[in-house]
Protein backbone atom coordinates (compact mmCIF):
# COMPACT_ATOMS: atom_id res chain seq x y z
CA UNK A 1 0.00 0.00 0.00
CA UNK A 2 0.80 3.88 -0.36
CA UNK A 3 0.81 6.86 1.82
CA UNK A 4 0.79 10.09 1.61
CA UNK A 5 1.94 13.14 4.48
CA UNK A 6 -1.57 13.85 5.61
CA UNK A 7 -0.55 18.13 5.33
CA UNK A 8 1.13 17.96 1.68
CA UNK A 9 0.73 19.29 -1.26
CA UNK A 10 -0.23 15.96 -2.60
CA UNK A 11 0.79 15.27 -6.70
CA UNK A 12 -1.65 14.63 -9.62
CA UNK A 13 -0.90 11.49 -10.89
CA UNK A 14 -0.54 9.55 -14.29
CA UNK A 15 -1.94 6.34 -14.99
CA UNK A 16 0.85 4.51 -15.39
CA UNK A 17 2.19 6.37 -11.71
CA UNK A 18 -1.23 5.49 -10.44
CA UNK A 19 -1.10 1.32 -11.70
CA UNK A 20 2.51 0.93 -10.15
CA UNK A 21 1.76 2.38 -6.83
CA UNK A 22 -1.43 0.23 -6.51
CA UNK A 23 0.35 -2.97 -7.54
CA UNK A 24 3.75 -2.52 -5.26
CA UNK A 25 5.31 -5.41 -5.86
CA UNK A 26 6.90 -4.04 -9.09
CA UNK A 27 8.20 -1.00 -8.00
CA UNK A 28 9.82 -2.94 -4.90
CA UNK A 29 11.19 -5.54 -7.06
CA UNK A 30 12.47 -3.22 -10.02
CA UNK A 31 14.40 -1.23 -6.94
CA UNK A 32 16.00 -4.45 -5.61
CA UNK A 33 17.28 -5.65 -8.15
CA UNK A 34 18.02 -2.59 -10.17
CA UNK A 35 19.20 -0.54 -6.61
CA UNK A 36 18.07 2.62 -5.12
CA UNK A 37 17.49 5.07 -6.02
CA UNK A 38 16.01 4.15 -9.40
CA UNK A 39 14.22 5.94 -11.87
CA UNK A 40 11.16 4.77 -14.27
CA UNK A 41 10.49 6.37 -16.87
CA UNK A 42 7.42 5.94 -19.37
CA UNK A 43 8.08 6.16 -23.10
CA UNK A 44 4.26 5.68 -23.92
CA UNK A 45 3.11 8.61 -22.14
CA UNK A 46 6.15 10.65 -24.17
CA UNK A 47 4.31 9.77 -27.37
CA UNK A 48 1.25 10.67 -26.06
CA UNK A 49 2.35 14.32 -24.82
CA UNK A 50 3.62 15.10 -27.44
CA UNK A 51 0.74 14.28 -30.28
CA UNK A 52 -1.38 15.95 -27.49
CA UNK A 53 0.88 18.99 -27.83
CA UNK A 54 0.90 19.35 -31.59
CA UNK A 55 -3.23 18.56 -32.08
CA UNK A 56 -3.41 21.43 -29.69
CA UNK A 57 -1.00 23.71 -31.19
CA UNK A 58 -2.04 23.17 -34.69
CA UNK A 59 -5.70 24.40 -33.94
CA UNK A 60 -3.76 27.98 -33.56
CA UNK A 61 -1.84 28.09 -36.52
CA UNK A 62 -1.13 25.96 -38.66
CA UNK A 63 2.92 25.03 -38.98
CA UNK A 64 3.99 24.99 -35.22
CA UNK A 65 6.84 22.34 -34.77
CA UNK A 66 8.04 21.23 -31.22
CA UNK A 67 11.13 20.26 -30.83
CA UNK A 68 11.79 18.70 -27.21
CA UNK A 69 14.68 19.95 -25.05
CA UNK A 70 17.31 17.27 -24.56
CA UNK A 71 18.43 18.99 -21.40
CA UNK A 72 15.71 17.97 -19.84
CA UNK A 73 16.19 14.39 -19.42
CA UNK A 74 18.80 12.06 -20.56
CA UNK A 75 16.16 9.67 -20.87
CA UNK A 76 17.31 7.36 -24.01
CA UNK A 77 13.82 5.77 -24.42
CA UNK A 78 12.16 9.16 -23.65
CA UNK A 79 14.15 10.66 -26.54
CA UNK A 80 13.44 7.61 -28.74
CA UNK A 81 9.66 7.73 -28.34
CA UNK A 82 9.75 11.63 -29.16
CA UNK A 83 11.56 11.07 -32.27
CA UNK A 84 9.45 8.18 -33.93
CA UNK A 85 6.41 10.64 -33.39
CA UNK A 86 7.86 13.33 -34.98
CA UNK A 87 8.96 15.75 -32.90
CA UNK A 88 12.10 17.61 -33.31
CA UNK A 89 15.10 18.00 -30.89
CA UNK A 90 16.90 20.92 -29.55
CA UNK A 91 20.47 20.14 -28.21
CA UNK A 92 23.34 21.93 -27.64
CA UNK A 93 26.32 20.08 -27.50
CA UNK A 94 27.91 18.18 -29.84
CA UNK A 95 27.13 14.92 -27.63
CA UNK A 96 22.88 15.80 -27.22
CA UNK A 97 23.07 16.18 -31.07
CA UNK A 98 24.69 12.54 -31.39
CA UNK A 99 22.22 11.27 -29.50
CA UNK A 100 19.40 12.89 -31.13
CA UNK A 101 20.76 11.59 -34.52
CA UNK A 102 21.01 7.83 -32.94
CA UNK A 103 17.40 8.17 -31.76
CA UNK A 104 16.00 8.48 -34.57
CA UNK A 105 15.67 12.20 -35.06
CA UNK A 106 16.80 13.68 -38.54
CA UNK A 107 18.92 16.12 -38.36
CA UNK A 108 16.37 18.47 -40.38
CA UNK A 109 14.19 18.71 -37.23
CA UNK A 110 17.27 19.38 -35.12
CA UNK A 111 18.25 22.80 -33.56
CA UNK A 112 21.64 23.38 -32.02
CA UNK A 113 20.87 26.63 -29.66
CA UNK A 114 23.87 26.41 -26.99
CA UNK A 115 25.37 29.84 -26.24
CA UNK A 116 28.65 28.59 -27.05
CA UNK A 117 29.41 26.50 -29.06
CA UNK A 118 33.02 24.88 -30.63
CA UNK A 119 34.04 24.91 -33.74
CA UNK A 120 33.71 21.21 -34.36
CA UNK A 121 29.81 21.94 -32.75
CA UNK A 122 29.34 24.24 -36.05
CA UNK A 123 31.50 22.18 -38.49
CA UNK A 124 29.32 19.17 -37.20
CA UNK A 125 25.81 21.28 -37.98
CA UNK A 126 26.69 22.43 -41.17
CA UNK A 127 27.61 19.34 -42.37
CA UNK A 128 24.78 17.50 -41.34
CA UNK A 129 22.21 20.60 -42.06
CA UNK A 130 21.61 20.80 -38.69
CA UNK A 131 19.54 24.59 -37.71
CA UNK A 132 22.57 26.35 -36.16
CA UNK A 133 20.91 29.31 -33.62
CA UNK A 134 23.60 32.21 -33.36
CA UNK A 135 24.25 33.77 -30.07
CA UNK A 136 26.05 37.05 -30.69
CA UNK A 137 27.65 38.46 -34.14
CA UNK A 138 31.08 37.09 -32.68
CA UNK A 139 29.75 33.75 -33.15
CA UNK A 140 28.18 34.63 -36.74
CA UNK A 141 31.39 35.72 -38.16
CA UNK A 142 32.64 32.24 -36.67
CA UNK A 143 30.00 30.75 -38.67
CA UNK A 144 29.99 32.17 -41.55
CA UNK A 145 33.50 31.49 -41.79
CA UNK A 146 33.53 27.97 -41.61
CA UNK A 147 30.81 27.81 -43.73
CA UNK A 148 32.43 28.91 -46.77
CA UNK A 149 34.80 25.60 -46.71
CA UNK A 150 31.31 23.38 -46.50
CA UNK A 151 29.18 25.18 -48.93
CA UNK A 152 27.47 27.64 -46.99
CA UNK A 153 24.63 27.48 -44.17
CA UNK A 154 21.11 26.30 -44.93
CA UNK A 155 18.99 27.32 -41.95
CA UNK A 156 19.93 30.21 -39.28
CA UNK A 157 18.25 32.08 -36.07
CA UNK A 158 19.44 35.21 -34.95
CA UNK A 159 18.92 34.96 -31.08
CA UNK A 160 17.05 38.23 -29.92
CA UNK A 161 17.84 39.14 -26.21
CA UNK A 162 14.41 39.47 -24.71
CA UNK A 163 13.18 43.03 -24.12
CA UNK A 164 11.72 41.65 -20.64
CA UNK A 165 15.79 40.93 -19.81
CA UNK A 166 17.53 43.78 -20.95
CA UNK A 167 20.66 42.45 -18.75
CA UNK A 168 20.85 39.21 -20.03
CA UNK A 169 24.00 37.68 -21.14
CA UNK A 170 22.34 36.00 -23.79
CA UNK A 171 20.97 36.98 -27.31
CA UNK A 172 21.09 40.28 -28.88
CA UNK A 173 19.73 43.42 -28.85
CA UNK A 174 18.20 44.86 -31.80
CA UNK A 175 20.73 46.98 -32.81
CA UNK A 176 23.23 43.96 -32.98
CA UNK A 177 20.32 41.72 -34.80
CA UNK A 178 20.18 44.37 -37.52
CA UNK A 179 24.31 44.68 -38.02
CA UNK A 180 23.97 41.00 -38.69
CA UNK A 181 22.01 41.36 -41.68
CA UNK A 182 24.73 43.28 -43.74
CA UNK A 183 26.83 39.85 -43.57
CA UNK A 184 24.04 37.52 -43.94
CA UNK A 185 22.94 38.91 -47.32
CA UNK A 186 26.94 38.76 -47.75
CA UNK A 187 27.35 35.58 -47.05
CA UNK A 188 24.22 34.50 -48.91
CA UNK A 189 22.54 32.91 -45.96
CA UNK A 190 19.29 30.62 -47.48
CA UNK A 191 16.61 31.04 -44.83
CA UNK A 192 17.51 33.71 -41.45
CA UNK A 193 15.17 32.78 -38.28
CA UNK A 194 15.39 34.92 -35.21
CA UNK A 195 14.70 33.25 -31.84
CA UNK A 196 14.70 33.79 -27.89
CA UNK A 197 14.62 32.14 -24.28
CA UNK A 198 12.46 33.58 -22.06
CA UNK A 199 13.02 32.82 -18.10
CA UNK A 200 9.53 33.55 -16.89
CA UNK A 201 6.41 31.89 -16.86
CA UNK A 202 4.02 34.96 -18.21
CA UNK A 203 2.56 34.48 -21.23
CA UNK A 204 2.16 38.25 -22.19
CA UNK A 205 6.29 38.33 -21.70
CA UNK A 206 6.48 35.82 -24.37
CA UNK A 207 3.13 36.47 -26.61
CA UNK A 208 4.95 40.63 -26.41
CA UNK A 209 8.68 39.17 -27.74
CA UNK A 210 7.15 36.97 -29.90
CA UNK A 211 5.65 40.28 -31.87
CA UNK A 212 8.99 41.89 -31.80
CA UNK A 213 10.31 38.93 -33.60
CA UNK A 214 7.31 39.34 -36.19
CA UNK A 215 8.69 42.94 -37.07
CA UNK A 216 12.38 41.82 -37.21
CA UNK A 217 11.41 39.22 -39.81
CA UNK A 218 9.35 42.34 -41.77
CA UNK A 219 12.93 43.86 -41.55
CA UNK A 220 14.81 40.62 -42.83
CA UNK A 221 11.80 40.87 -45.85
CA UNK A 222 12.63 44.55 -46.70
CA UNK A 223 16.39 43.80 -46.78
CA UNK A 224 15.49 41.24 -49.36
CA UNK A 225 16.48 37.91 -47.24
CA UNK A 226 14.38 35.25 -46.65
CA UNK A 227 12.80 34.94 -43.26
CA UNK A 228 12.66 31.30 -41.81
CA UNK A 229 10.40 31.44 -38.78
CA UNK A 230 10.52 32.47 -35.13
CA UNK A 231 11.77 29.84 -32.34
CA UNK A 232 9.98 30.63 -28.89
CA UNK A 233 11.80 28.50 -26.57
CA UNK A 234 10.92 26.78 -24.09
CA UNK A 235 9.40 27.58 -20.40
CA UNK A 236 6.03 26.48 -21.01
CA UNK A 237 5.40 25.42 -17.06
CA UNK A 238 4.26 21.86 -16.32
CA UNK A 239 1.20 20.82 -13.59
CA UNK A 240 2.53 19.14 -10.65
CA UNK A 241 -0.70 19.90 -8.18
CA UNK A 242 -4.15 20.96 -8.46
CA UNK A 243 -3.33 24.25 -5.93
CA UNK A 244 -0.88 25.11 -4.32
CA UNK A 245 -0.21 27.50 -1.30
CA UNK A 246 3.79 28.46 -1.05
CA UNK A 247 2.91 30.92 1.89
CA UNK A 248 1.12 27.53 3.98
CA UNK A 249 4.23 25.63 2.39
CA UNK A 250 6.74 27.42 4.15
CA UNK A 251 4.43 27.71 7.55
CA UNK A 252 5.13 23.46 8.06
CA UNK A 253 7.39 21.81 10.56
CA UNK A 254 11.23 21.90 8.39
CA UNK A 255 14.97 20.85 8.40
CA UNK A 256 17.09 24.02 9.60
CA UNK A 257 15.85 27.37 8.11
CA UNK A 258 13.09 28.15 6.52
CA UNK A 259 11.19 25.34 3.99
CA UNK A 260 11.80 26.67 0.22
CA UNK A 261 9.28 25.69 -2.17
CA UNK A 262 11.61 27.52 -4.53
CA UNK A 263 9.98 29.84 -7.85
CA UNK A 264 7.88 27.27 -9.62
CA UNK A 265 4.72 27.60 -10.37
CA UNK A 266 3.48 24.00 -9.25
CA UNK A 267 -0.12 24.65 -10.24
CA UNK A 268 -0.29 27.31 -13.25
CA UNK A 269 -3.35 27.96 -14.34
CA UNK A 270 -2.28 27.21 -17.82
CA UNK A 271 0.01 24.62 -17.92
CA UNK A 272 1.92 22.80 -21.09
CA UNK A 273 0.19 23.41 -24.56
CA UNK A 274 -2.60 25.51 -22.85
CA UNK A 275 -0.10 27.71 -22.22
CA UNK A 276 1.62 27.67 -25.66
CA UNK A 277 -1.55 27.80 -27.43
CA UNK A 278 -2.18 30.80 -25.52
CA UNK A 279 1.14 32.77 -26.16
CA UNK A 280 0.39 31.93 -30.02
CA UNK A 281 -2.99 33.10 -29.64
CA UNK A 282 -2.15 36.51 -28.21
CA UNK A 283 0.59 37.15 -30.22
CA UNK A 284 -1.51 36.72 -33.13
CA UNK A 285 -4.18 38.63 -32.92
CA UNK A 286 -3.17 41.45 -34.77
CA UNK A 287 -4.32 39.70 -38.36
CA UNK A 288 -1.54 41.49 -40.42
CA UNK A 289 0.79 39.64 -38.39
CA UNK A 290 -0.81 36.63 -38.79
CA UNK A 291 -1.06 37.33 -42.77
CA UNK A 292 2.53 38.21 -42.73
CA UNK A 293 3.36 34.59 -41.06
CA UNK A 294 0.89 32.32 -43.08
CA UNK A 295 2.35 33.92 -46.80
CA UNK A 296 5.47 33.04 -46.00
CA UNK A 297 5.38 30.09 -44.61
CA UNK A 298 6.70 30.48 -41.41
CA UNK A 299 6.94 28.08 -38.77
CA UNK A 300 7.02 28.59 -35.39
CA UNK A 301 8.99 26.02 -33.76
CA UNK A 302 8.30 25.27 -29.76
CA UNK A 303 11.09 23.91 -27.71
CA UNK A 304 9.20 22.43 -24.25
CA UNK A 305 11.54 20.22 -21.81
CA UNK A 306 9.50 19.80 -18.26
CA UNK A 307 6.43 20.21 -19.88
CA UNK A 308 6.41 17.70 -22.47
CA UNK A 309 7.96 15.45 -20.23
CA UNK A 310 4.91 15.64 -17.84
CA UNK A 311 3.90 12.10 -16.03
CA UNK A 312 6.98 10.33 -17.78
CA UNK A 313 8.76 8.84 -15.13
CA UNK A 314 9.20 8.74 -11.07
CA UNK A 315 12.06 8.04 -8.89
CA UNK A 316 12.30 5.38 -6.02
CA UNK A 317 14.34 5.58 -2.77
CA UNK A 318 14.43 3.01 -0.89
CA UNK A 319 14.83 3.56 3.29
CA UNK A 320 17.94 2.61 4.78
CA UNK A 321 17.64 3.47 8.20
CA UNK A 322 15.07 6.08 10.53
CA UNK A 323 17.06 8.06 12.98
CA UNK A 324 15.40 9.12 16.22
CA UNK A 325 16.18 13.20 16.56
CA UNK A 326 14.71 13.83 19.21
CA UNK A 327 11.57 16.14 20.14
CA UNK A 328 9.24 13.96 17.73
CA UNK A 329 11.50 14.67 14.65
CA UNK A 330 12.81 11.61 12.71
CA UNK A 331 15.39 11.51 9.82
CA UNK A 332 14.68 8.82 7.12
CA UNK A 333 18.12 8.28 5.76
CA UNK A 334 17.38 7.45 1.94
CA UNK A 335 19.57 5.15 -0.13
CA UNK A 336 20.85 8.27 -2.60
CA UNK A 337 21.41 11.61 -2.15
CA UNK A 338 19.81 14.97 -2.69
CA UNK A 339 21.83 15.49 -6.01
CA UNK A 340 19.27 12.75 -7.38
CA UNK A 341 16.38 15.25 -7.09
CA UNK A 342 17.41 18.27 -8.69
CA UNK A 343 15.33 20.93 -6.66
CA UNK A 344 17.84 20.42 -4.44
CA UNK A 345 20.02 22.42 -6.92
CA UNK A 346 18.44 25.67 -6.64
CA UNK A 347 18.33 25.43 -3.03
CA UNK A 348 14.44 24.62 -2.47
CA UNK A 349 12.18 21.67 -2.06
CA UNK A 350 10.50 19.79 -4.96
CA UNK A 351 7.25 20.38 -3.27
CA UNK A 352 4.89 17.60 -4.36
CA UNK A 353 4.48 14.84 -1.56
CA UNK A 354 6.36 11.76 -2.22
CA UNK A 355 4.34 8.43 -1.83
CA UNK A 356 5.62 6.15 0.99
CA UNK A 357 5.32 2.58 0.09
CA UNK A 358 5.08 0.00 2.42
CA UNK A 359 6.75 -3.26 2.45
CA UNK A 360 4.54 -4.44 5.41
CA UNK A 361 1.45 -2.93 6.89
CA UNK A 362 1.80 -1.84 10.30
CA UNK A 363 0.23 0.36 12.93
CA UNK A 364 -0.19 3.96 13.38
CA UNK A 365 2.05 5.48 14.76
CA UNK A 366 2.23 9.25 16.55
CA UNK A 367 0.32 11.44 15.10
CA UNK A 368 2.67 14.44 15.86
CA UNK A 369 5.74 12.67 14.28
CA UNK A 370 7.97 14.64 11.23
CA UNK A 371 9.75 12.86 9.24
CA UNK A 372 12.90 14.56 7.54
CA UNK A 373 13.94 12.82 4.05
CA UNK A 374 17.89 12.73 3.97
CA UNK A 375 20.58 11.48 2.24
CA UNK A 376 23.36 9.27 3.03
CA UNK A 377 26.42 11.51 1.92
CA UNK A 378 28.88 12.89 4.69
CA UNK A 379 27.34 16.35 4.20
CA UNK A 380 25.17 18.19 6.58
CA UNK A 381 23.75 19.70 3.41
CA UNK A 382 22.28 16.53 1.57
CA UNK A 383 18.86 16.96 2.80
CA UNK A 384 16.26 16.06 0.22
CA UNK A 385 13.43 17.56 1.74
CA UNK A 386 13.42 19.99 3.97
CA UNK A 387 9.54 19.54 4.73
CA UNK A 388 8.67 17.22 7.34
CA UNK A 389 6.29 14.31 6.25
CA UNK A 390 3.36 13.56 9.03
CA UNK A 391 2.77 9.91 7.69
CA UNK A 392 -0.06 7.91 9.07
CA UNK A 393 1.52 4.82 10.06
CA UNK A 394 5.48 6.20 9.87
CA UNK A 395 8.00 5.00 8.18
CA UNK A 396 10.78 2.36 8.28
CA UNK A 397 13.38 0.95 7.16
CA UNK A 398 12.49 -0.97 3.69
CA UNK A 399 9.86 1.16 2.89
CA UNK A 400 10.16 2.92 -0.93
CA UNK A 401 9.85 6.91 -0.51
CA UNK A 402 8.36 7.17 -4.53
CA UNK A 403 8.93 11.00 -5.82
CA UNK A 404 5.89 11.76 -8.44
CA UNK A 405 7.03 13.02 -11.86
CA UNK A 406 10.04 13.85 -11.70
CA UNK A 407 11.21 13.14 -15.48
CA UNK A 408 11.30 16.70 -16.46
CA UNK A 409 14.84 17.89 -14.52
CA UNK A 410 14.77 15.77 -11.31
CA UNK A 411 15.77 12.58 -12.01
CA UNK A 412 19.24 13.96 -14.42
CA UNK A 413 20.01 18.19 -14.18
CA UNK A 414 22.35 17.42 -10.53
CA UNK A 415 23.27 14.14 -10.31
CA UNK A 416 26.63 12.95 -9.25
CA UNK A 417 28.70 10.63 -8.49
CA UNK A 418 29.84 11.45 -5.22
CA UNK A 419 31.66 9.06 -2.44
CA UNK A 420 31.79 7.26 -6.52
CA UNK A 421 28.42 5.80 -5.89
CA UNK A 422 27.40 5.01 -9.48
CA UNK A 423 24.77 7.40 -10.87
CA UNK A 424 21.15 5.93 -10.58
CA UNK A 425 20.08 3.36 -13.07
CA UNK A 426 17.12 4.34 -15.30
CA UNK A 427 14.49 1.45 -16.66
CA UNK A 428 12.19 1.87 -19.22
CA UNK A 429 8.38 0.57 -18.20
CA UNK A 430 5.35 -0.04 -20.29
CA UNK A 431 2.41 -1.45 -19.34
CA UNK A 432 0.73 -4.29 -21.37
CA UNK A 433 -2.09 -6.28 -21.04
CA UNK A 434 0.14 -9.44 -19.86
CA UNK A 435 1.71 -6.64 -16.94
CA UNK A 436 4.48 -4.72 -17.08
CA UNK A 437 8.33 -4.74 -19.29
CA UNK A 438 10.93 -3.32 -18.58
CA UNK A 439 14.07 -1.90 -20.67
CA UNK A 440 17.45 -0.71 -19.67
CA UNK A 441 16.98 3.00 -20.50
CA UNK A 442 20.42 3.48 -21.68
CA UNK A 443 20.46 -0.31 -24.25
CA UNK A 444 19.85 0.22 -27.62
CA UNK A 445 17.55 -2.47 -26.88
CA UNK A 446 15.29 0.26 -25.05
CA UNK A 447 13.67 0.86 -28.51
CA UNK A 448 11.65 -2.53 -27.55
CA UNK A 449 9.99 -0.13 -25.06
CA UNK A 450 8.73 2.26 -27.48
CA UNK A 451 4.88 0.77 -28.19
CA UNK A 452 1.82 1.57 -27.38
CA UNK A 453 0.83 1.74 -23.17
CA UNK A 454 -1.17 -1.89 -23.45
CA UNK A 455 -0.53 -4.62 -26.37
Amino acid sequence: MHKYSSDQPEPLLGEATLDLLNSQFELTDWVDGFGSPLHVVFPGQATKNYLQWLDELRTVYRDCQVQFALKACKSTSLLRAFGLAGAGADVSSAHEMTSALMNLVPAERISMTGPAKSDYEINLCLRHGVSIHVDCIEELKRVLALAANTGGVGRLFLRARPISEPGSRFGMTEDQLVACLPLLEKAKVERIGVSFHINDYQVQTRAKQLRVCIAFLRLVCAKHLTPGGIDVGGGYPLRYLETFDPVAYGRGVHWGSIAKSGNYPYAPELAGPQHAVAVIQTALADPADRAFMEHHRLPILLQPGRSLLDQCGISAFDVIDVKDLGGDRFAVVLNGMSFSLSETWFGADFVPAPAILWREKRASTRDNARYFLVGRSCLESDVIRRRGLSVEGGVAPGDLVIFINTAGYQMDSNESSFHQIPLPKKIAAVRRISGWKILADETPSSQGAITNDRQ
